[in-house]
């Protein structure tokens, strides 16, 4: 009977604390709504008009770089609720996956403190909270928000060994931003140590080409939409779009270095998989934490074309990480305030151009501190005596017999 009153009690104190943050978390992103950023005057804005004037008959034709996904998001309230104002629709989309991110990094934070929902609320809430979340959906609109809210949703499944729905939400991830590869190095390293069965990649592939097929029925060619992704890069020749990552030190000569990222960047994932491949750590969910982390971080450092937003799906990860590892838990502060920072520079111009150095050395001290991480976890699990090396096992300890 006590039990069943506490139980009861606990439930109520959810209920409550959902209601407040759900309050608090609309309150603080209302005075953004009416910001007009670039994006939106040049894209989003004219997208939207365009399914205002068509119907879903808009989506038979390329007006816009986005993946059709995001536009069928779009064009729901857009042929329903035309009268509504563009603002307030394009941005609401985003932020309802602000809280559907929330709850995810909750689930993710609850498998860590079973025993308590204290410190998962916690992590909800300053994911909520975080500014560079708020401007990202609130000021700028963007849909950033989306494809990670999935990418957590992706490692949930992963932690709880559902391997299938974390490739479909995978899938989902991808079929709204591609910028979802940039956890695709943690299944590589997970398909190395057999953590993960190869043939689920292609359940992500197919939700990815299920996505497709409305707007293919429409009437666009299948094979145009297949290519989306491919003709998004096009559009900037420079290394970096203000992102805190390694080419804010190098000169901009986009042709000479560009192929060079590349190769750099799959060098550092294979380096780190021949890591994580030849330890003996076993793939806890400690580990699983910090080896997406690690994936979501290191891709936008070392890639090159990577816009100021990247690392918002590290942002988020980070968060996640600081929880499952308290002693880390400035990490969460630094890669927040970076992020929010280069938000704030491309949304308000309040931070100068050459802050963004400065900003990509606290991103590459994160890499260290997570490699550093990595390295302790290896030395930690590390036996204390080899068998296969030869004569170890043959040595008696000092002081024996």
């Amino acid at each position: 009977m006590l039990y069943a009153v506490q139980d009861k009690k606990r439930f109520i104190g959810l209920i409550l604390f959902g209601l407040n943050v759900l309050i608090l978390g609309v309150i603080v992103r209302l005075p953004l709504i009416y910001h007009i950023s670039y994006d939106y005057m040049l894209f989003l804005k004219p997208w939207y008009y365009v399914i205002v004037d068509e119907g879903f008959a808009a989506l038979e034709w390329g007006f816009s770089n986005y993946n059709v996904t995001y536009l069928y998001l779009l064009s729901l309230p857009a042929v329903f609720l035309p009268d509504l104002s563009p603002p307030v629709v394009i941005k609401a989309i985003s932020i309802i996956f602000d809280f559907v991110l929330a709850f995810f990094v909750y689930k993710c934070v609850r498998l860590k403190y079973k025993q308590t929902v204290t410190f998962p609320c916690l992590a909800a809430l300053v994911t909520l909270l975080a500014p560079f979340v708020i401007l990202n959906s609130s000021a700028w609109g963007q849909s950033d928000s989306i494809y990670t809210a999935f990418l957590v949703a992706c490692l949930y499944g992963l932690l709880r060994r559902r391997q299938a729905w974390a490739f479909i939400a995978f899938g989902l991830s991808f079929s709204f931003k591609s910028q979802a590869i940039f956890l695709t190095p943690l299944f590589l390293w997970l398909l190395m140590k057999k953590q993960v069965k190869w043939h689920y990649f292609f359940l992500s592939l197919l939700v990815y080409l299920v996505t497709l097929l409305p707007a293919w029925f429409i009437g666009r060619p299948f094979g145009e939409l297949l290519l989306i992704y491919f003709r998004q890069p096009g559009k900037y020749d420079t290394l970096s779009v203000d992102a805190p990552n390694l080419y804010q030190w190098i000169p901009d000569h986009y042709y000479h270095w560009y192929p060079l990222g590349i190769v750099l960047t799959i060098l550092v994932v294979l380096v780190i998989a021949l890591y994580v491949y030849k330890s003996r750590v076993d793939i806890t969910p400690n580990v699983l934490v910090h080896l997406a982390t690690f994936s979501t971080l290191i891709v936008p450092f070392f890639l090159p074309r990577m816009h100021e937003r990247y690392f918002f799906p590290a942002s988020v990860m980070v968060i996640i990480f600081a929880f499952y590892f308290p002693r880390y838990w400035y990490t969460a502060v630094v890669i927040g305030l970076v992020s929010t920072l280069t938000h704030l520079h491309h949304l308000y111009r309040v931070t100068p151009d050459s802050m963004l150095p400065l900003l990509s050395v606290f991103s590459l001290l994160l890499v260290a501190v997570l490699a550093w991480e990595w390295m302790r976890t290896i030395e930690h699990q590390r036996p204390a005596m080899d068998p296969e090396e030869p004569g170890r096992a043959e040595q008696t300890p000092k002081g024996a017999g």
